[in-house]
């Protein structure tokens, strides 16, 4: 580990990689999230009864 520390902190910028990663996920998270709170309750009921639905009713209800 002492390797990998050594040569990070020879590189110039460096500790702008991990602010980054952590903007990129807290906008990503908040995003998602508002998405979630967003969403109609009809289609969220539809998503919830997906998984339990037959693969019959699934190929009727796809519009080709």
């Amino acid at each position: 580990m002492r390797i990998v520390s050594r040569i990070l902190s020879e590189v110039d910028g460096i500790y702008w990689f991990p602010l980054i990663a952590l903007i990129i996920f807290i906008s990503f998270f908040v995003a998602i999230a508002i998405h979630t709170y967003a969403i109609k309750k009809d289609r969220s009921d539809e998503l919830a009864r997906l998984p339990l639905e037959e693969d019959d009713e699934l190929k009727n209800d796809v519009n080709f």
